[in-house]
């Protein structure tokens, strides 16, 4: 599989011009960040754990994510 998501590559990267002319990378947080940002939304959104946990839980479901992202598809589960 040639489009895996690979967990450091960035988010949303951009080429911005900085003041003396030259292309710059904006580069941001990375998919891994990126993805256990959006997880923490909804873990924090019931705060019934502590931030630790919340913080732990949050990157380890943006790992699973990342994992899940970079299976071979299964054709027979996408066909409706």
């Amino acid at each position: 599989m040639n489009d895996l998501t690979r967990p450091n590559d960035f988010a949303f990267p951009h080429a911005i011009k900085s003041p003396s002319g030259d292309m710059l990378l904006n580069a941001g947080l990375t998919k891994r960040e990126y993805f256990a940002a959006i997880a923490m939304q909804g873990i924090v959104a019931n705060p019934s754990s502590s931030i630790d946990s919340a913080s732990r839980w949050a990157v380890e479901y943006a790992d699973a994510l990342i994992r899940e992202l970079n299976k071979e598809p299964d054709d027979s589960k996408t066909k409706v």
